[in-house]
């Protein structure tokens, strides 16, 4: 069976979510396992739904061939699984897929924003999952891509068991007010992340978390988990990322207890999504003649 897949990495929310909305600063990380997908001639019933913004741009191709999918993260939300299906639709489709980032905002608005109702979404995560690292996004344009720069810190991504539908959480939001203040501290972690300054991040990623709390922007469930973990005295800052914090928490510990508080919070019951040791390296995305996907 000759199939084309394309891996596209996880994507998290570090700082900026919301000020993204708006056109404000953010880092995104993108981390490994990847999502895969692809087209395949072989392929009868559609492993994307229809009505999702990759199902649509499919449609609108008028390309004979299913998109196939692959999710290591079985579903469970808040890691970008529509945005990827939506970058590897659009790679498929194109013949030059990279040398446009403008072009590929305006498909992927094109077709996750046609009722025009509530926030648009800002797109960061379609940006940042085509690139690598620690990505750096302002005013709609990828101006950095880093590795992780605090030797002395590392972070763990944690999954709530939770899933928050970030499109209808878009339809009834309003921030403007509120766009000044984060994307000040957003700055402030990016500056911090230039000059590996651990202190001034810690500060920052709390900043963050403090003043989406003020603004009713933390579920109820997740600031309970941050004050939980933040007990701990090898968690050096937290926050929740994306849409309400509903899905995943970002966890500073020191790089020397990396393992030893992997291992804690495995025995927990956390589900461990990715640490600083997992940051998603761009190789070659696409990959041809694959042996057929195993369920």
């Amino acid at each position: 069976m000759t199939r084309v897949t394309w891996l596209i990495p996880a994507k998290t929310f570090l700082l900026g979510e919301y000020a993204a909305l708006h056109g404000g600063p953010a880092i995104v990380l993108t981390t490994t396992p990847c999502f895969e997908v692809g087209f395949s001639h072989d392929q009868t019933s559609p492993a994307i739904h229809p009505d999702s913004p990759a199902g649509l741009f499919w449609e609108k191709t008028g390309i004979s061939s299913q998109l196939t999918w692959q999710d290591p993260y079985h579903g469970i939300g808040g890691l970008g699984a529509s945005s990827a299906q939506f970058l590897g639709a659009y790679w498929a489709a194109e013949s030059q897929p990279e040398s446009n980032p403008d072009a590929l905002l305006e498909a992927y608005w094109a077709c996750s924003w046609q009722a025009g109702q509530g926030v648009r979404p800002s797109g960061y995560d379609v940006l940042a999952q085509a690139a690598s690292g620690c990505v750096y996004i302002n005013n709609h344009v990828v101006l950095g891509e880093y590795a992780w720069p605090f030797t002395d810190m590392a972070f763990i991504l944690l999954h709530t068991g939770d899933k928050l539908a970030t499109h209808h959480h878009l339809q009834d939001i309003c921030l403007t007010q509120a766009m000044t203040e984060l994307s000040s501290i957003a700055l402030s972690g990016h500056e911090a992340f230039l000059r590996a300054d651990s202190a001034q991040f810690i500060k920052a990623v709390q900043a963050y978390h403090e003043a989406l709390t003020a603004l009713d922007l933390v579920a109820e469930r997740t600031k309970q988990q941050l004050a939980d973990l933040t007990q701990a005295p090898d968690v050096l800052a937290c926050k929740g990322c994306g849409a309400m914090g509903a899905d995943v928490l970002f966890v500073l510990v020191p790089s020397q207890q990396l393992l030893a508080c992997k291992k804690r919070f495995d025995l927990a019951g956390w589900a461990i999504l990715a640490t600083s040791n997992d940051l998603y390296v761009k190789k070659n995305e696409k990959n041809t003649n694959r042996m057929p996907f195993t369920p």
